[in-house]
């Protein structure tokens, strides 16, 4: 049975899917918040790399000899990903993880689908109503309502915590990854596609990690650095990236991308429930304009437009 055949019928119906990868991603913003100062953020992305592409070889080592002329024919776009993602996106996460909560982090990074939108018509001139302008402004002050933790005098007195800045690094970061995913060609196995960025993103995001191991902190070999790469690697980049891919496939990008907005909910529940995180008036502020913008920018673009497909990779 080839392998993709056999990820196929082991995944879940897309509507099972969708919440399920969601699941995966707010635990990996938990995981990664348990661990804060004890495994190093690059550390823990690099390794998670690793592990995940010891596990995705067996499964397409036949799919990458095949597909190796049109891998390295666009091979820079396919590198370019990765660093995208790993230094830019995951990379600032992790890092913003290590001076902020982990709701937080969750309620900064559900104004993603706003993001993409905004990225989406910054590169391709994507067209957006006067209504879904009005969106992205209302998101994107949330998101700096939650920044700010709901005193704008911190803009003043510099009084900001920086893992929420480097949390809103790493979501403009995801953002361009994602919308730059209309440049891969539909040929691409997506093993292949996915192999390869997990490949590139280890490459790109290995110097740093020796900056970090001698001149900063090494990664400890201890329980904890075992069970958060072990847990990044599997859930938040392999089963996490084809039950994503499958629901994109079922439901179109447009419907599939509401499912998004559960990694708040899902975080919000496990920070409590784990970490012992407290949520604040702020944080219910902040979400209602993120959930004001992502209304006017998605819900009502797809009751005009319908979803349009579009190929994601790993998150």
């Amino acid at each position: 049975m080839a392998p993709e055949t056999l990820i196929a019928r082991l995944t879940p119906p897309a509507l099972l899917a969708g919440p399920l990868t969601m699941l995966c991603w707010a635990g990996s913003i938990v995981v990664v918040r348990d661990v804060a100062g004890v495994v190093p953020p690059v550390a823990l992305s690099f390794f998670r790399c690793i592990v995940a592409l010891i596990i995705l070889y067996p499964l397409c080592h036949r799919l990458l000899r095949d597909q190796w002329p049109l891998i390295r024919a666009h091979w820079k776009l396919i590198a370019f990903l990765g660093a995208l993602l790993f230094i830019g996106g995951n990379g600032m996460l992790f890092v913003g993880l290590q001076f902020t909560t982990a709701i937080n982090g969750a309620l900064i990074n559900s104004a993603e689908p706003v993001v993409i939108i905004a990225c989406a018509w910054l590169m391709f001139r994507d067209r957006l109503t006067a209504l879904q302008w009005v969106g992205v402004v209302l998101s994107m002050a949330g998101v700096l309502y939650l920044i700010v933790r709901g005193s704008p005098a911190s803009l003043l007195s510099l009084r900001l915590n920086i893992g929420d800045l480097f949390i809103l690094v790493s979501i403009v970061a995801w953002a361009f990854y994602a919308v730059l995913l209309r440049r891969v060609p539909k040929e691409l196995s997506r093993l292949n596609l996915v192999f390869g960025i997990l490949a590139a993103g280890a490459v790109s995001v290995f110097p740093f990690w020796l900056l970090e191991h001698f001149f900063i902190a090494p990664a400890p070999m201890i329980w904890e650095t075992a069970w958060s790469v072990a847990f990044n690697a599997v859930f938040a980049s392999v089963l996490a990236v084809f039950w994503w891919n499958h629901t994109i496939e079922q439901l179109g990008p447009g419907r599939a991308g509401l499912f998004v907005h559960l990694i708040p909910v899902y975080t919000v529940f496990l920070a409590m429930g784990f970490l012992g995180e407290t949520l604040f008036w702020f944080h219910i502020v902040g979400i209602g304009l993120i959930g004001a913008g992502i209304y006017l920018t998605t819900m009502l673009k797809i009751g005009k437009a319908g979803p349009r497909r579009r190929r994601f990779g790993t998150s």
